[in-house]
């Protein structure tokens, strides 16, 4: 009897590396997909990862030990799943499409390192998660549909109290706008949210070709490391982003026009707020560095509190 806790053979047993054409490996996976009446979902961005040589890469870059409990997002026909559950001690492999779930169920056969939850990960209860595996921080990784990347990045910041770190596959344009520098096109006020809450390393390129059907762009492998607190002081977190977001709100205004929708409009309260951080007002949004964005949200409080607007309490 095979143990339940033994790798199964077919996750570990890995097509030739690149001398064979991913076409190939993209023709075994559409195989595997239609016994399960499974057709890639355009509208849910499944890429599915088929070259066996990347996913190793993917996985190798993780630094798993085996204790990990790994919570993966999205593992469609598993590219990396057997990997993670070689490398930790489990993975919980979120999948919302019925049929790659039943095919993962299938396929890992009585394995105990995995369960395959079949769950929308954005409703997933990754604390619950943690407290069923006995994990006091729990690992993600994932391949992003490109569609959702926002949200699901906005989730993982969300529930960091319980997470240690991630590994995801992203566009390749996604993760130049996570690694921009102020008065770059890339800058934007997604930059400045992550980079208060995280801190972000992107890891290799991935081409086209290596997935099945092949996306139109690249994708890039980042590191994300949640910051136990973040990089400046703000009085409140929430009014910080409000301001970050009328700032690129009108990337060709100059903030003294653009800024002037955190105060109803009011241009006149806007400049006064400026000029208490010091910023002029004709400079854009997108040149102010992160610890310039902390100047004008504690100007912000000040001039609030003194005008009987502070309500963000």
């Amino acid at each position: 009897m095979r143990s339940r806790h033994k790798t199964p053979s077919s996750f570990l047993r890995l097509a030739p590396r690149e001398s064979e054409e991913s076409l190939s490996e993209g023709q075994k996976l559409r195989r595997r997909l239609e016994a399960y009446g499974v057709k890639p979902r355009k509208r849910w961005g499944q890429n599915f990862l088929v070259r066996p040589a990347v996913a190793e890469r993917i996985v190798e870059l993780c630094h798993l030990s085996a204790d990990r409990v790994v919570v993966e997002i999205g593992p469609g026909a598993g590219a990396l799943t057997g990997l993670l559950g070689a490398a930790a001690r489990r993975v919980i492999a979120v999948e919302r499409d019925r049929g790659l779930a039943a095919l993962l169920r299938d396929e890992l056969g009585g394995w105990s390192k995995v369960q395959v939850l079949e769950a929308d990960f954005l409703e997933t209860d990754l604390n619950a998660v943690a407290l069923e595996n006995d994990a006091g921080k729990l690992f993600v990784v994932g391949n992003l549909p490109y569609s959702i990347t926002t949200p699901l990045l906005t989730r993982l910041i969300e529930e960091r109290h319980v997470l240690e770190q991630a590994v995801i596959l992203v566009q390749r344009e996604y993760a130049a706008r996570l690694a921009a520098a102020a008065s770059s096109a890339d800058y934007g006020s997604l930059t400045v949210y992550a980079r208060f809450y995280c801190v972000l390393e992107p890891l290799f390129h991935v081409p086209p070709s290596a997935f099945w059907p092949k996306p139109e762009v690249d994708s890039t492998l980042v590191r994300v490391r949640f910051r136990s607190r973040p990089p400046i002081e703000v009085p409140h977190e929430e009014r910080f982003f409000e301001l970050v977001r009328a700032a690129f709100g009108q990337r060709r205004k100059s903030l003294g026009n653009a800024l002037a929708t955190a105060y109803e409009g009011d241009r006149g309260l806007a400049q006064r707020v400026l000029s208490a951080a010091r910023i002029a007002p004709a400079r854009r949004g997108e040149t102010l560095e992160m610890e310039e964005f902390a100047h004008l949200a504690r100007a912000d409080a000040k001039v609030r509190e003194r005008v009987g607007m502070d309500d963000t309490e």
